[in-house]
């Protein structure tokens, strides 16, 4: 994958959207990735708006073909791509970092980067995913966005934005390679993953202590709650506060 074609636009709504676009015009084969220094209406989870200065930081979209891939079999897909994403942020710094359940990355408890994939599902396979990634790399300045970070906040000095890229690209090579080694790809998920020994969560209206048990491979967290106990949550119904 290190030799895949880099699509670069200026500004676009979304990566993820551009990739799209482009695979119903028929523009794009699978292993290529477009990178943007803009987005309008860049995307996270749960619709949730994606937010970044021009030209700051690493915003790219992977369209990618896995296959023979059950459906059933999608949580290693997050695992591949959470695990490529931390250890590409782990290349440039030595602060503690982790996967926040479901796929956000952070570094020193503050986010700093988001994960959104996309599958489309055909004959009970996944046909294709469009992951996209937003890296926060030289952007310093986050208004309303207290808990987020960037490499050169945690560095002090600017990274070049492709050679985050060419990192993530080797990264996602590696671990796709082992995209059907569940045991490894779950292992290595729950051993960085965020609040293992204990964290807060916010459930409905309240703020709750607890700490992770395990990821389910139905997407939904095993937490246990010091009022509650052991229950499973999806990512709709509980929040993990940092």
């Amino acid at each position: 994958m290190s030799t895949i074609k880099i699509i670069k636009v200026n500004a676009t709504k979304s990566t993820n959207d551009k990739v799209k676009m482009l695979i119903k015009s028929k523009k794009i084969n699978a292993g290529q990735i477009i990178c943007a220094k803009y987005q309008y209406k860049g995307k996270g989870q749960s619709s949730k708006r994606w937010y970044s200065s021009y030209d700051k930081n690493l915003l790219c979209s992977l369209y990618y073909e896995f296959h023979d891939l059950d459906p059933r079999s999608s949580y290693l897909v997050n695992y591949a791509v959470s695990l490529a994403v931390l250890k590409t942020v782990k290349k440039f710094i030595t602060n503690k970092t982790y996967i926040k359940w479901p796929n956000d990355i952070l570094s020193e408890n503050k986010k700093i980067s988001g994960i959104l994939i996309e599958n489309t599902i055909t004959l009970k396979k996944i046909n294709n995913c469009v992951i996209g990634v937003g890296l926060n790399v030289n952007q310093t300045v986050f208004n309303k966005l207290p808990c987020a970070t960037s490499l050169k906040k945690l560095l002090g000095k600017e990274i070049n934005v492709d050679q985050v890229l060419n990192e993530l690209i080797n990264n996602y090579s590696f671990y796709f390679r082992k995209i059907n080694d569940d045991e490894y790809l779950t292992c290595k998920y729950l051993e960085n993953l965020y609040g293992l020994n204990k964290c807060k969560f916010q459930l409905e209206n309240r703020i709750l202590n607890g700490k992770i048990i395990s990821v389910l491979n139905n997407g939904k967290i095993r937490v246990n709650l010091d009022t509650l106990g052991i229950n499973d949550y999806s990512s709709s119904e509980i929040k993990i506060i940092t």
